[in-house]
């Protein structure tokens, strides 16, 4: 069954062929060793502080958990291998290209990566569902914010550190929001697919790779063939580790992510009021945590509003209703040349990318510190607690007063 939200098929499958068939079928599968893990530990002795049952797991060899479930067991055994000496060189090489950016990678996770996950009502979905993280926008974006530092920092996605554990963190967040879906009583299949399914969450990786490597570019980067080629393969750990099967993950480079890209606006319904206004308060809440007085927080708004349309382009903007303002055009006049300057004098004076690489991650950690969330351990993305309480969502109904009513379309 294709979802009703996957629009304009027969001109979907002239223009791109079984990518159209691929990301078709995708809507409809979802992560089965994490919601089969999910399922399993709200369903046993051991539902409660679980997170530290998997930590130890992953930590220590699931053999040192006696009480493991069957399925932490399987959902260990079937991680992604780990990357030979000459690929992690490769992945760290893709890894460092981007984080030597530093708040240019920043601004294009804020304006361009996390702001385009908004222009499909159907994929916007879940989080219209969990209500109570909308109310606390700011702290949710600095999550994401904290778990890409952590990812990107040099060895990050080793086994052994916090990019790594809080990856697979994101990934049972995601079935843990699946199964509050599921059970909330108006998850619609038939119209919008499953819930955090296959291909929404290979969009993302298309937002946090094409496109992010896309916007640094316009800010005046020079990112060479080989440090496209290594971030991708960066990505495709990144995307293995949070459970995208092998059929998406061979399209983790650079022409397949373009031609997905363009299949996506071609088969999705564009935003709606919700999806707008998501995007707008997202704006607001990253306006709010820059640093200074009210004053320097109001011009935020507008510079972050004109970065948005600047970075993804007038028609998507116009459609998430965000504010036209002059930065749209001041910021390709000064930042641009400003950044072209700044590589130029680098390349001549041959800088060290790997001081730059570590001045830069601090530099993000510092901003993202701004609301209280530290890129340091695997508690940075949302507390257990938190988790569980998702999971036992009830119907819309029966939701507390202010939790967001999800509705169809």
């Amino acid at each position: 069954m294709t979802p009703s939200r996957y629009l304009n098929a027969d001109d979907a499958a002239a223009r791109f062929g079984d990518l159209a068939q691929t990301y078709a079928a995708s809507l409809m599968r979802a992560d089965p060793a994490a919601d089969a893990l999910i399922e399993a530990l709200h369903h046993t002795s051991h539902h409660g502080p679980w997170w530290s049952m998997v930590l130890a797991a992953l930590s220590d060899g699931v053999e040192s958990v006696p009480e493991a479930p069957a399925e932490l067991r399987a959902f260990v055994a079937a991680l992604p291998p780990e990357p030979s000496p000459q690929e992690w060189e490769i992945i760290e090489q893709g890894g460092a290209a981007v984080a030597r950016t530093g708040d240019s990678a920043g601004l294009a996770l804020q304006c361009a990566a996390l702001m385009i996950d908004y222009w499909s009502a159907a994929f916007s979905k879940p989080l219209e569902l969990t209500g109570n993280l909308m109310q606390h926008t700011a702290h949710r974006l600095a999550q994401t914010g904290a778990w890409w530092i952590e990812a990107l920092e040099p060895g990050g996605l080793r086994r052994d550190r916090d990019g790594f554990k809080t990856t697979l963190h994101v990934r049972l967040i995601h079935a843990s929001v699946r199964r509050m879906a599921r059970h909330s009583g108006v998850w619609d299949t038939a119209a919008w697919g499953l819930p955090i399914n296959q291909g929404d969450l290979f969009f993302q990786v298309v937002g946090f790779t094409w496109l992010v490597l896309r916007s640094l570019e316009r800010m005046g980067y020079r990112i060479s063939d080989a440090e496209k080629a290594a971030y991708y393969r960066f990505w495709r750990h990144v995307a293995a580790v949070l459970g995208i099967d092998d059929e998406l993950l061979a399209l983790v480079n650079e022409a397949d992510c373009l031609r997905f890209w363009e299949l996506w606006f071609l088969t999705n319904p564009g935003p709606d009021a919700d999806t707008a206004a998501l995007a707008n308060a997202s704006l607001k809440a990253l306006a709010a945590m820059a640093g200074g007085g009210a004053l320097t927080r109001r011009a935020q708004f507008p510079i972050l509003c004109g970065a948005t349309r600047w970075l993804l382009g007038e028609d998507i903007c116009d459609g998430l209703k965000i504010p036209r303002t002059a930065w749209s055009h001041v910021l390709p006049l000064s930042y641009r040349p400003a950044v072209k300057l700044s590589e130029f004098v680098g390349a001549l004076m041959k800088q060290d990318r790997s001081r730059a690489v570590a001045r830069s991650i601090h530099q993000l950690a510092t901003g993202n510190a701004a609301v209280g969330v530290m890129p340091k351990g695997t508690g940075v993305v949302a507390e257990p607690a938190r988790l569980e309480a998702l999971a036992r969502f009830k119907p819309v109904s029966a939701a507390p007063e202010g939790t967001a009513q999800i509705r169809g379309g």
